[in-house]
């Protein structure tokens, strides 16, 4: 397995940690992979994709609906109305 070298810059105070664990015997590069090990799995646990919902609220405040458009006749939380909407607007475009 091929390996690389990563420099990390310490305060005071974690500079006299890793002091304290290498007198202990503690082997630094094995506290670092657990470390990025543990936050990995933390990520991963956490889901795996965007929260769409959070997306979709950015979106629609920084784009909201122009104050002058005409309300939709149709719930648009109700699938079969909305699909009952889209077909009739598809007939009426297509003929």
């Amino acid at each position: 397995m091929a390996s690389r070298l990563v420099n990390v810059r310490l305060d005071e105070e974690r500079t006299r940690k890793t002091r304290a664990l290498r007198a202990r015997g503690v082997a630094l590069s094995d506290v670092v992979r657990e470390a990025i090990d543990e936050r990995y799995a933390t990520l991963r646990a956490a889901g795996s994709g965007p929260d769409a919902a959070a997306i979709v609220r950015r979106i629609l405040e920084r784009y909201p609906d122009p104050s002058r458009m005409p309300r939709r006749r149709y719930d648009v939380h109700d699938p079969q109305a909305a699909r009952a909407a889209i077909r009739r607007k598809l007939r009426r475009t297509r003929t």
